[in-house]
């Protein structure tokens, strides 16, 4: 099969296009023919970079996470035709965690083109466990753009507690995952502020519907944050940034029982917390890894109301060193997919 294979970390450049081994599947795995893969930040040009801190990879390697496709062969419930997303994180299923229903904070788990060989290919094998079917109105662009986001952003919102009516205020929300985050969010009932520190990217969140779409680095940030929630604040704060500035700004605008969730820190700078202010409002500060296998099922049952994401740019395989480099360059607003012919 054809596949994007590196040899060793570097710049985009070191992704090449090579004939490799057509995956055999094991007995609880499904083998897929891939269609379109979503390049992501730090599972796709973070690993190829050597920046990931929990890539362990064996060269020559595949990347590719979060992808969609067509089953080929296998069985725990799919049958060959089936149309599909698959998601990268594979959690082990019997730790605490997992047992618990929070397999999001499985120590154990693996993830697609990370730990194992990845979808930047023509053929890809993966536990029967992170697939989903998907539904006829759904393309497999669309399906890989909303893949891994889509439950991730279902799993943020449950754990957080949110009610319908509950105002929720979104940073970095022009993002793969800020902007599905968003869609959930309003589809959930939330009343949605949509947060993006740069013009352009403001202008278009505007065309969403959201109550509002403001500028965090506004000095009046606070003040309309609070106009708008008639004084008391917001229910929950999506902030995937960990940025120091913007943090503090959460914590001001941040109603009694609310709740700052983090999937992720992008900026990951350490930021202050005021206890005494988070005790005396019975606040809370959570972390959400990823997704749990209940999200995916609660998202794909939504995606059938109609919701979708923003694609800025697919590209062919042949091209996916140029996928990395437009995606390190943040010119996108939405998700870059490879596609699969």
């Amino acid at each position: 099969m054809k596949a994007a294979v590196i040899h060793e970390f570097g710049p985009p450049e070191v992704l090449r296009i090579e004939e490799a081994a057509k995956p055999t599947p094991a007995p609880d795995e499904v083998l897929i023919r891939v269609h379109a893969v979503r390049v992501g930040g730090l599972l796709d040009v973070g690993t190829r970079a050597g920046r990931n801190p929990f890539a362990r990879l064996t060269f020559p390697h595949i990347l590719g996470a979060d992808f969609a496709g067509e089953v080929v062969e296998g069985d725990a419930g799919f049958s060959p035709g089936d149309r599909v997303a698959v998601v990268p994180f594979i959690p082990c299923g019997h730790c605490p965690a997992c047992l618990m229903g929070r397999d999001d904070a499985c120590p154990n788990a693996q993830l697609v083109g990370v730990h194992r060989q990845g979808s930047y290919a023509e053929f890809v094998s993966v536990p029967a466990k992170v697939v989903r079917c998907i539904p006829p109105s759904i393309g497999y662009e669309q399906a890989a753009a909303l893949a891994l986001s889509g439950p991730v952003a279902v799993t943020q919102l449950q754990v957080a507690g949110l009610r319908k009516g509950d105002w929720v205020v979104v940073t970095a929300a022009a993002s793969g995952l800020g902007l599905v985050t968003s869609l959930v969010a309003q589809a959930l009932g939330a009343r949605v502020i949509a947060c993006s520190r740069k013009e352009w990217k403001r202008e278009i969140l505007l065309g969403h519907g959201f109550e509002a779409v403001l500028n965090t680095d506004d000095d009046g940030f606070v003040d309309q944050v609070k106009e708008l929630t008639s004084g008391r604040g917001v229910a929950i704060a999506i902030d995937n940034t960990a940025s120091t500035s913007m943090f503090v700004k959460l914590c001001a605008v941040l109603d009694r029982l609310g709740v700052i969730v983090c999937s992720g820190a992008l900026a990951a700078e350490i930021v202050p917390l005021d206890m005494r202010s988070l005790y005396l409002k019975s606040q809370s500060v959570i972390g959400i890894r990823t997704h749990t296998q209940a999200s995916l099922d609660a998202f794909w049952h939504m995606v059938q109301d109609g919701i979708e994401t923003r694609i800025d740019r697919s590209f062919p395989l042949d091209d996916v060193a140029e996928a990395h480099r437009y995606v390190e360059e943040e010119k996108n607003f939405g998700r870059v997919l490879l596609t699969i012919d």
